[in-house]
Formats: C-alpha cells, sequence, structure tokens
C-alpha cells in the first residue's frame, strides 16, 4: 500500500508540473506587451463626446475621450512628425471654436494652447511613446458650454 501511494504522489506532483508549464506558457504568449502593436480606437460612444468641428481624422487615432462637468479629454496616438502635428492639433481645435494661444516645441515633444472667449482654453501635449516614430496626444479642453459668458465692461 505504501509503494501505491509513493506512485500516486508522483503522479500527481508530475501532473500538477506539467498543468503549471503549460499555464506558465500560454499566459505568457497572451501578455506580452507590444508598444508598438496597432492603437485600438475609442468606441463610437466616446468619440461622439467630441465637440462639433474637431476631428482628429488628420491627425492620428482617437484612443479614449473622457468628460466631466468643465472639461473634454482626449488621448490619441499619431505617426506623424512632431512639427506637423501641433499645427493639425491647432487646426482642429480652431475649427471647433477655440482660439490658437501659442505652441511650444522642444523636439522631443511639443504643448499647443488655447483660449475661448477671456479664458484660457485648453491644451494639447504631445511625447514621444516607447515606439519610435510614434507620438502620444493627451488634449484638454474647457467645455465651451461649461465656461461663464464673457461680459465687457
Amino acid at each position: 500500500m505504501g509503494e501505491r501511494r509513493r506512485r500516486l504522489v508522483v503522479l500527481g506532483v508530475a501532473a500538477a508540473a506539467v498543468v503549471l508549464g503549460l499555464g506558465v506558457k500560454l499566459l505568457d504568449e497572451d501578455d506580452r506587451y507590444d508598444p508598438c502593436q496597432a492603437p485600438r480606437s475609442a468606441p463610437a460612444a466616446e468619440i461622439a463626446r467630441l465637440p462639433a468641428g474637431l476631428s482628429f481624422e488628420q491627425i492620428g487615432t482617437v484612443t479614449r475621450v473622457r468628460k466631466d462637468a468643465q472639461h473634454l479629454m482626449v488621448q490619441a496616438v499619431t505617426t506623424r512628425p512632431l512639427n506637423e502635428v501641433t499645427v493639425l492639433i491647432q487646426d482642429a481645435v480652431v475649427a471647433a471654436g477655440y482660439r490658437p494661444a501659442g505652441m511650444d516645441n522642444e523636439g522631443f515633444e511639443a504643448e499647443v494652447f488655447f483660449t475661448t472667449g477671456s479664458y484660457a482654453a485648453g491644451l494639447a501635449r504631445v511625447r514621444g511613446t516607447a515606439c519610435k516614430g510614434r507620438w502620444g496626444i493627451d488634449l484638454v479642453l474647457l467645455d465651451r458650454k461649461a465656461a461663464p459668458p464673457t461680459t465687457t465692461p
């Protein structure tokens, strides 16, 4: 009876080792992070939050859009050159009714600033990513409908 029990224990340990080994291999294959994989577009419901006139069609792929009481936040990626993408972002945001307020381009990252009425209304920051030639875009805009109306003295 001792011999039979020992065989069952050895067989059980061997089976557990095989299952564990296969599990690790399968999880490892599915869990590899590739910073250069194609970006996933934000769902249509999120894209619908963009203000009228604001399109990233010429810029890149919108990956996330969030909105709170006063701000719209857009994340996107692009492979366009940094100097080109800053101008395209400015044009897209201006088409949505904002005004340009300046740019700062340091060659490895850039910011584009916007106003609406008398308010500082937003910032787009473009930074390099882990994937060479790909830029990440973070855009935050004041919701023009949430901004208090401007008054003239």
